[in-house]
């Protein structure tokens, strides 16, 4: 009945989707109240149905449990690509806070904290601990993060919406240039770094 309901609302939306339209999708009886035999409320199923679905993401292992790998550019390959297909399976349910975000009170607190939050934060302690590493200091390992996945999470949302690669892009072209646009910030940062300390070298 859960998965049931969440394609209705996936397809219709929430405000559209019937109680009896969700027993029928799930081979019931309509208006029959198989529905509410297991859930109070059709608010109920909804949560219900978001929780599985955090649930089944955060069950995913995290690429980052692999790293790090022999070399950096290897390790943005593999990141990328992880990130990509997390946004693919997140999608359904990033469509569905964003068309019915407003129906249930905490609803949007819940998907971003599991989907959007949390992932982040781990890119976030791998840019620090990469950028500790290499002796860099000063990088805003959060600030960093939202900049180089929100281009990923912008590139999905527009073939979301749109229902085509933007640009007419696949993945392929758009991770390479991805993984060469975080080789140069890494590059500049340590150019940085070194500025530094040559600076501070002269100080002296």
């Amino acid at each position: 009945m859960i998965t049931a309901a969440m394609e209705l609302f996936a397809e219709r939306g929430y405000r559209n989707t019937t109680v009896a339209d969700i027993e029928s999708r799930a081979g019931l009886a309509p208006r029959s109240g198989a529905l509410y035999q297991h859930f109070a409320s059709k608010e109920e199923v909804l949560r219900a149905g978001v929780r599985k679905q955090i649930e089944d993401l955060e069950r995913v292992v995290s690429v980052m449990d692999l790293l790090p790998l022999a070399d950096f550019r290897s390790e943005l390959i593999m990141l990328g690509r992880w990130n990509l297909q997390e946004l693919t399976n997140r999608e359904p349910l990033l469509r569905l806070v964003r068309q019915e975000g407003d129906v249930v009170p905490g609803l949007v607190d819940d998907v971003r904290e599991a989907v959007h939050d949390r992932p982040h934060r781990e890119i976030a302690r791998w840019i620090a601990q990469v950028t500790a590493s290499d002796g860099l200091e000063g990088v805003d390992a959060e600030s960093l993060a939202l900049i180089i996945s929100g281009s990923m999470g912008y590139y999905r949302m527009l073939e979301s919406i749109y229902g085509q690669k933007p640009l007419g892009l696949d993945d392929d072209r758009f991770l390479d240039t991805w993984v060469e646009v975080c080789l140069a910030i890494s590059e500049h940062f340590a150019k940085k770094a070194a500025e530094s300390g040559a600076e501070e070298e002269k100080g002296r």
